[in-house]
């Protein structure tokens, strides 16, 4: 019995991991078309600071100086804000689709001060963004718009698992994106970038939850340009429930490890040096070091 529980196992996860592929593969034809925007990167030779949008990001602010050798990745309505002009980004991650469905005051901010920008930049957006996004952003001459894979695989026998990172390596499979720090660091290591640097990046939602008695779930949203309080919706404007946060939290947090994988793949290293963040993937470091290189 027991060894026929074992080839019934390994029968089902032959088929399980075969049909997330296929699934995967049969993705491309809703807009990849198997191209990978990414093949003719070289490696660079700066390092790169991925800057999210928490509070420890006033470190960035108050130590540019210390940082002029560093390479810059930014992310969601950060060029909104002082520091984005100041850094001079080389990477700009967008993934929430509201930045084009929703006309709101603030995502129209972005789309509109994207034409402004007046150095070489990458915006990076999933394949599945529409095409008169790219048109809009391109109409300024400096910036090249990158299209990633957002389909994940997630297989369980070994050899699928080596075969993922081929397929993560040219951009035909991905790290469940729920998070656009997920997606830059994924997009950064396909551009080939070997000493990625995380601030900003507390991630630590579980912290800053609450549910109300309305059974609304409440998040203190806390950046280092201020602190509000707002009721978590989903896409379509609705409250979510605290089972889809948990789910979205652990699809997160398990995308970190997926990108500590790669990166092991690629020979790059990846270093969380953002204090009190909750991910724990990445080796820690203090922000400090960087500041004294």
């Amino acid at each position: 019995m027991v060894k026929l529980r074992h080839y019934i196992h390994l029968f089902l996860s032959i088929f399980t991991d075969l049909y997330g592929l296929v699934h995967a593969l049969f993705a491309q034809i809703q807009g990849q078309w198997f191209r990978n925007e990414f093949r003719s990167q070289k490696e660079k030779e700066n390092h790169l600071c991925i800057l999210g949008n928490g509070k420890s990001l006033s470190l960035v602010v108050d130590n540019l100086e210390h940082l002029k050798n560093y390479d810059f990745c930014v992310v969601n309505n950060s060029i909104t804000t002082e520091l984005f002009w100041k850094i001079k980004p080389k990477m700009y991650v967008f993934t929430d689709r509201d930045y084009h469905q929703i006309d709101r005051e603030d995502i129209v901010e972005v789309r509109t001060k994207i034409l402004e920008i007046d150095w070489p930049i990458g915006i990076y957006v999933p394949y599945h963004y529409p095409k008169w996004f790219t048109l809009h952003c391109e109409q300024n001459p400096n910036v090249t718009v990158f299209h990633y894979n957002t389909q994940q695989w997630h297989p369980e026998l070994w050899l699928f698992k080596k075969l993922r990172m081929y397929l993560f390596r040219h951009g035909l499979a991905a790290p469940h994106c729920t998070n656009v720090v997920v997606a830059a660091t994924y997009s950064s290591l396909l551009m080939r970038y070997k000493d990625i640097f995380l601030l900003g990046t507390e991630h630590s939602w579980m912290r800053d939850v609450h549910v109300n008695d309305r059974n609304e779930v409440i998040l203190s949203d806390k950046h280092y340009y201020g602190t509000k309080e707002r009721v978590w919706v989903d896409y379509d404007g609705k409250p979510i429930k605290i089972m889809d946060l948990c789910e979205s939290l652990y699809s997160t947090f398990r995308s970190y490890w997926d990108l500590k994988e790669f990166s092991s793949y690629l020979g790059s290293s990846i270093t969380n040096c953002t204090e009190g963040s909750y991910i724990d993937a990445f080796p820690r470091d203090k922000f400090e070091t960087l500041t004294n290189d």
